[in-house]
């Protein structure tokens, strides 16, 4: 801002001038734009994750992917449909097991503006054991997507269903896995 003295002669500012002006005076008026896919804080969104899933953290490493937010439509007799939209988020998986591709997930947002995958949201995955499963132990399940279900050639490691007590499920057997909000994948069932 010009100061003017005695004598001075008043020159009109120049459009340039009249601009930082402005800019100087109301900058406290003015915030850096909010990205609008960005939601409140702790407000859960549901995304579909892409076909390749999100990766694990790996240490402090964490992986993301681009993800279709999706809505809820109700439904007939209190039932709701999940409708994909064509807006696209990137969350970030914070767990040491990967996300599988193609499933529902709820997310929520932490103060620094990073979407995330909520802890036990990413569901369940069906597949066959690679090896026998015993109580109180893990083992490797091929995970088995799609209509005609196939190999998909991914991997989780299964800890032992709570209720198997005693015995062992066999290689080969077809079972159904949880996530857990531990982060660890439980058998929750298997061939009878």
């Amino acid at each position: 801002m010009r100061r003017f003295r005695k004598g001075d002669k008043f020159r009109p500012p120049t459009a340039a001038e009249s601009a930082a002006n402005a800019d100087a005076l109301e900058g406290f008026r003015r915030r850096s734009p909010v990205p609008q896919d960005l939601a409140p804080v702790g407000q859960d969104i549901v995304v579909k994750t892409p076909e390749a899933g999100i990766d694990a953290r790996v240490g402090t490493t964490i992986s993301s992917a681009v993800c279709t937010r999706s809505i809820e439509v109700d439904g007939a007799s209190s039932t709701k449909t999940l409708v994909d939209t064509d807006e696209e988020l990137v969350v970030y998986n914070l767990e040491t097991a990967s996300v599988p591709g193609e499933i529902y997930v709820h997310t929520g947002m932490a103060a620094t503006g990073t979407r995330y995958v909520k802890r036990g949201s990413t569901g369940w995955e069906w597949g066959k054991l690679d090896g026998a499963l015993a109580a109180s132990g893990t083992a490797t399940m091929s995970v088995w997507r799609d209509d005609p279900l196939a190999d998909t050639t991914d991997n989780i490691t299964v800890s032992a269903p709570p209720l198997l007590l005693s015995g062992s499920l066999a290689s080969g057997s077809w079972v159904w896995a949880q996530l857990h909000s531990n982060g660890l994948w439980y058998v929750m069932g298997g061939e009878c």
